[in-house]
């Protein structure tokens, strides 16, 4: 009897299992006729007739399991909150890693790509008999938004040497430019004013004027009367020589406070239509290169002084008038080099060994006192009475100190020297011949010219040599 309650509780439990196995196997083929089946029609299955027999009278009528019947796998979740599940999701797993990839950037050309240091250039294959051009290494495209002039190129053919060369009403602020006549280097023939501005820059302390070409037409008894070239400081009290005539090779040193001077002004008046050309370079420098107040200066051991408007020959101006010019004041430096004491001052010439041309005129007006050292430190004091406007210094004499150089004169170791001849009166008895100056002082080496505004002469030409003792 108990063996037969087993087998029922066995029957119980797996029997539907077993059925509805055995009934999917043998009716593989017609799943889908089956699952078109409906209770709508109240036909039960045979293995629901056999529950209804059997089951307890106090249960409710169970629902049918359609997993069983039709032999279902997949069991379905339960339900869910959805928002809740999504809540959680975001809590519990890290935020989504987004790969972030820049964008593509624009085509460049090569002035943005190739770059090398804006440095100083000089233009290569210029003839000898041509200007020395100096300029500035900068891309094609840098050079041409600067009003620069391509002479060559650099940077390995990825620049140009850029000239910054501008006529009249030019304006610039770079270290090197140039500032020349209309057509240079044809000659300028009509009358017209020229000018150009320099902005100078922050840390400027000097700027050096170059005149590598330089003929106007000259002056007149001393002044610049038909051409001037001036030059002028912002807020500068400083007065610079007016020049004319023929100045190729000279130069001048400018000082520059920048506290108070943010341009210079070179300006050009031509009053006639006679020919006249010049080419003047100009240099910001950051260091003073020449001593305060050195209108110019030489750094060589050895080299030439020259006054203003020396030279007689000249390439495009045919009316030429050597001499200096009337109210000169400033000084003429020179750079003691180490080891060396004395600077010795002659009048030759190195090149050809002739002798240079030296006239500084001092006029008599009424009565003037002159003093002639005599050798052997014995000294007269003579009174020389004019009163036509005659020379204080007889033709082809060599005058000395104040009293015979009172206006016109340059002064060589502290003592003026003046007349047709050069020479120092208290060394050299003889006042007719030209001999050495020496330089002996300590210090710096300067050499003063002061010129009045009277009679002029030709002016000076000197060759100086420092040596060792």
């Amino acid at each position: 009897m108990p063996s037969l309650w087993i087998v029922w509780i066995i029957v119980q439990e797996y029997g539907y299992s077993l059925i509805a196995s055995s009934k999917l196997h043998a009716e593989e083929g017609c799943h889908q006729a089956a699952a078109n089946r409906t209770l709508a029609t109240g036909t039960p299955f045979p293995h629901d007739d056999y529950q209804e027999r059997y089951r307890p009278a106090s249960k409710p009528q169970q629902y049918i399991d359609y997993k069983l019947h039709y032999g279902l796998r997949y069991n379905p979740p339960p339900h869910r909150n959805v928002t809740q599940e999504r809540e959680r999701k975001k809590l519990l797993l890290p935020p989504k890693q987004t790969t972030y990839e820049p964008p593509s950037p624009p085509l460049l050309s090569v002035f943005h790509i190739i770059s090398f240091v804006n440095g100083p250039c000089v233009p290569r294959g210029q003839p000898d008999n041509a200007t020395a051009w100096a300029g500035v290494c900068y891309h094609e495209q840098e050079c041409s938004l600067l009003n620069g002039t391509p002479m060559d190129s650099c940077a390995g053919g990825f620049g140009v040497c850029c000239v910054f060369q501008f006529g009249c009403d030019g304006r610039t602020e770079q270290n090197v430019s140039y500032f020349h006549s209309p057509n240079y280097p044809s000659a300028a023939t009509e009358a017209l004013p020229c000018g150009f501005t320099l902005l100078l820059q922050r840390t400027v302390r000097q700027v050096l004027l170059e005149f590598q070409f330089f003929e106007l037409q000259p002056p007149q008894l001393g002044n610049c009367i038909e051409d001037q070239f001036i030059i002028s400081v912002q807020n500068d009290q400083r007065t610079y020589p007016v020049l004319c005539g023929i100045n190729t090779g000279q130069h001048m040193y400018l000082d520059i406070d920048r506290a108070y001077s943010h341009r210079l002004y070179l300006s050009a008046v031509f009053n006639s239509k006679q020919p006249r050309a010049f080419l003047v370079k100009i240099t910001q420098l950051k260091t003073h290169r020449a001593p305060a107040s050195c209108l110019q200066f030489h750094d060589g051991v050895s080299g030439v002084l020259k006054s203003f408007n020396y030279d007689n020959s000249s390439v495009l101006v045919t009316n030429r008038k050597a001499s200096y010019f009337n109210n000169l004041n400033y000084a003429i430096c020179i750079r003691r080099h180490t080891m060396f004491c004395n600077v010795v001052l002659t009048n030759i010439d190195t090149i050809n060994g002739k002798e240079n041309t030296f006239q500084l005129v001092n006029i008599a007006e009424g009565i003037k006192l002159s003093v002639a050292s005599v050798k052997h430190m014995i000294f007269s004091l003579c009174l020389h009475i004019y009163t036509d406007g005659s020379s204080l210094i007889p033709p082809n004499q060599a005058g000395v100190e104040v009293f015979s150089c009172p206006d016109d004169f340059i002064a060589i170791d502290f003592i003026r020297l003046c007349g047709e001849r050069l020479n120092d009166g208290s060394l050299v008895a003889d006042a007719s011949i030209n001999k050495p100056v020496t330089y002996s002082s300590s210090g710096p080496i300067v050499v003063a010219v002061r010129t009045d505004q009277s009679i002029v002469g030709r002016g000076f030409k000197l060759s100086y040599t420092q040596l060792v003792s």
